[in-house]
């Protein structure tokens, strides 16, 4: 009997350090375990590139207008701003701004207003360069358009536009 008692016990103490061993005893926190989304990334990056004032009108704003020129301005809805705020905050246009030979026309603007403070991003798809301009129009930063995403969703906001459409027909080539 004693036997089959000092047996027992040695299992049990086999199963318990398997136990131990194949469990973690760290504490875990919930916020270490939840992974960035690219959202929060893209705004990061916005935050190192532009500071911090000019990042908090973008991702803040609480309303948004899109437009080719003054006569077609089109304010975004809820879902479409999220959209946009990801399109202006990618953060493959961020990484450079070379220096070309032409004069900036803003063929698109996507207008940030966040309480009284409002941030313009201006595009100019032939010259493939964007920027900031702040409330008098002055310039804040200037960037590479790396890719025409902005371009394709102001086509899907202006679909009868001629001249939105014949750049992206450039673009594809």
């Amino acid at each position: 009997m004693r036997l089959t008692n000092l047996s027992r016990h040695m299992m049990i103490i086999e199963l318990l350090a398997l136990l131990f061993t194949t469990t973690s005893c760290s504490a875990k926190n919930k916020k270490d375990s939840i992974d960035c989304t690219p959202m929060e990334r893209s705004g990061v990056m916005l935050r190192k590139t532009v500071g911090d004032s000019i990042a908090n009108i973008i991702l803040k704003a609480k309303t948004i207008e899109i437009g080719c020129d003054s006569a077609t301005i089109k304010r975004l809805g809820t879902d479409d701003r999220t959209v946009v705020r990801y399109l202006v905050a990618d953060t493959c246009n961020y990484t450079a701004d070379t220096e070309v030979f032409g004069h900036f026309n803003a063929y698109l603007f996507v207008k940030f207003k966040a309480r009284k403070q409002i941030v313009t991003a201006q595009y100019d798809f032939r010259l493939h360069k964007w920027m900031l301009v702040g409330k008098e129009n002055k310039p804040l930063r200037r960037f590479d358009l790396l890719n025409t995403e902005i371009l394709k969703y102001a086509l899907l906001a202006f679909p009868e536009n001629q001249k939105l459409t014949e750049i992206l027909k450039e673009e594809e080539k």
